[in-house]
């Protein structure tokens, strides 16, 4: 259940972004990692494609499909995502989004499985976010200020977690803060 759910989300954002589809923003960003538990350190290098908005996603506001990328300077969890964004301008200038997608991660799941005394089990529990499932949900926000026709800046938080839906059990989820510097095609 908890694949095919994720496969679907997954499905339906590349259907979003046919083959075709141009591209309408790049992001890199640097984000403070795990602001929440501090379990796990480093920062986060972060990078991000967003596309048009295809016609059929007028229906719902025309939110432009992204695919993300989040990668941990300590080599802790590092992340890919697929999602939805949906951006509303403030000013010519200022602008804000919410964006939402399904993640996929390479870091801890949990440690009920291995017993009380193992070390391996200890250093896991003090150094790692337990995340509960491979695939997560990416929730963002951010705040944006073009400083050129093509060229901006801004601020974003994101949490990622399975929500009890994707996973069962731990559910420490990751909250990273931080910013980022984007290019707007044809601006």
């Amino acid at each position: 259940m908890k694949f095919t759910l994720a496969a679907a989300a997954l499905g339906l954002s590349a259907l979003c972004a046919p083959a075709h589809a141009q591209i309408s923003e790049i992001r890199l960003g640097v984000m403070d990692h795990d602001i929440y538990n501090r379990t796990e350190t480093g920062v986060q290098i972060t990078g991000q494609v967003l596309f048009d908005s295809p016609e059929l996603m007028e229906i719902i506001w025309s939110p432009r499909p992204y695919l993300y990328g989040s990668f941990n300077t300590d080599g802790w969890t590092n992340l890919g995502a697929a999602g939805l964004a949906w951006t509303g301008n403030f000013t010519d200038r200022f602008s804000a989004e919410l964006g939402f997608g399904i993640a996929y991660h390479d870091g801890a799941l949990d440690i009920s499985d291995l017993d009380p005394g193992d070390p391996v089990r200890i250093r896991l529990a003090e150094t790692r976010a337990l995340l509960g499932s491979r695939f997560l949900f990416h929730t963002q926000i951010g705040f944006d200020y073009a400083l050129t026709r093509n060229v901006a800046a801004g601020v974003v938080y994101e949490h990622f977690s399975n929500g009890q839906i994707l996973g069962q059990g731990r559910n420490q989820g990751l909250d990273e803060i931080g910013v980022r510097l984007s290019y707007r095609f044809g601006g």
